[in-house]
């Protein structure tokens, strides 16, 4: 998953990360996420690492627990397809 999200673009990782989080936030299911899977967001936000590796892989994570398809649809409005696709083969797996 590391090489996945290194092959964002710096340009596109604050808008990523700002979209990933309305999805993890915009569920009605408050159990989506765990707890500790919180926390680190939460961390890593006051942080200012929401757009860091670490944090691009935790908010991933969540989106992809709270909306696969929209965090899927995020991704093909950035353009970034070919992350789309490695996503894709990873959750296949």
């Amino acid at each position: 998953m590391e090489k996945v999200i290194e092959s964002v673009p710096s340009s596109l990782r604050n808008e990523l990360s700002k979209k990933l989080i309305d999805i993890v936030l915009g569920t009605q299911d408050k159990n989506a996420i765990s707890t500790d899977l919180a926390k680190k967001i939460i961390y890593l936000w006051r942080q200012d690492q929401l757009t860091s590796p670490v944090g691009l892989e935790s908010l991933f994570e969540a989106s992809f627990k709270v909306d696969s398809s929209s965090t899927f649809m995020v991704l093909d409005q950035l353009g970034l397809n070919k992350v789309s696709i490695a996503f894709h083969k990873i959750i296949k797996d």
